[in-house]
């Protein structure tokens, strides 16, 4: 049997015991959190346009099962 190694100090009454005796590290690195973060974003933007595309097609299959003959999106065109 070996003996565990308590060489870092005991923690002050209530607060948790801390694996780092220096106390300034944070629990999630900032590269970590600025990767997670752009993941985010990026997830939100993909589906944002992936949910406005599936308005697009919804519109256009209601307007063809409403046997419209002019179901084509209508762009205006640009201002002169």
């Amino acid at each position: 049997m070996s003996k565990q190694d308590n060489s870092a100090p005991p923690a002050p009454p209530g607060q948790p015991p801390d694996g780092n005796p220096d106390g300034d590290s944070r629990p999630i690195p900032d590269s970590v959190l600025a990767i997670f973060l752009v993941v985010l974003v990026a997830a939100l933007l993909l589906g944002y346009l992936f949910l406005n595309k599936m308005v697009d097609i919804s519109r256009q299959e209601d307007c063809m099962l409403a046997h419209r003959t002019n179901c084509q999106a209508s762009e205006l065109p640009p201002d002169r």
